[in-house]
């Protein structure tokens, strides 16, 4: 059998990188025309509102047991209105 198949293989992997690296500048060009690379995402995702993005790591955690706290109490007032009216007081709270 002839060596001649194994002459092929090299261009065979350059041909595939070849086609690779084609493949990544077309999709880094898409993203760059699209926006995908665009920084302001941050002011999509986040509302006013969620200012934590800004803060350093111990107000963020001060923060978060404050809404914390501030869920449960809401949670409770919630149930205690609702177990009221309709369960006849059968709400029960964790």
């Amino acid at each position: 059998m002839p060596e001649l198949p194994s002459l092929w293989v090299p261009y065979v992997w350059v041909l595939s990188a070849v086609i690779m690296l084609i493949g990544v500048v077309f999709a880094v060009t898409w993203g760059f025309r699209a926006g995908q690379f665009k920084e302001d995402i941050k002011y999509q995702m986040f509302e006013e509102l969620d200012d934590d993005m800004y803060l350093d790591e111990r107000e963020q955690e001060l923060s978060m047991r404050q809404k914390g706290i501030s869920r449960e109490a809401r949670l409770k007032q919630e149930a205690s209105e609702s177990g009221n009216g309709h369960n006849g007081g059968a709400a029960t709270g964790t």
